[in-house]
């Protein structure tokens, strides 16, 4: 009967453990893990498309600075990515195929700080990206 009554208290502690997380408070994530870039570089197409880099050039993901998720009808996504100027123009390139293999950092281009959020719903197969400039950021400015 002991051994009954432990598995119950620890599938109880697991169950409101989980439940715990997934109740909408925003979590911190490591910025280093791949999965942010891989988000970071399909955050660029809307950048790009939008209003946010007026610029003759596409800006490119240098670095995910920041990044957190928070489940809701979905997950979304919050970063800081540092932006650079590439080498592409707008225009002579596909931006849904935007990569680092296409696509180069320009070499003492312009830099920028983005604020970007993402609402992922897979079983919609729906994704949007709201992007904000929060600032430009100097060559020799360490982020």
């Amino acid at each position: 009967m002991p051994n009954f009554v432990s598995v119950i208290a620890v599938f109880t502690f697991t169950l409101f453990a989980v439940n715990a997380m997934m109740t909408g408070g925003i979590m911190d994530q490591d910025p280093k893990d791949p999965e942010w870039m891989t988000k970071a570089w399909k955050a660029a197409k809307s950048l790009n498309e939008g209003a946010s880099n007026a610029g003759p050039h596409i800006m490119i993901p240098i670095k995910v600075l920041k990044a957190q998720t928070q489940v809701v009808a979905g997950t979304i996504y919050t970063f800081e990515i540092l932006f650079g100027e590439s080498e592409c123009k707008k225009g002579q390139i596909d931006l849904s195929n935007l990569s680092s293999a296409n696509c180069q950092l320009k070499p003492n281009g312009s830099r920028a700080l983005y604020k970007v959020s993402l609402l992922e719903k897979p079983w919609q197969n729906y994704e949007q990206f709201n992007v904000e400039k929060l600032r430009d950021v100097s060559a020799g400015e360490e982020l």
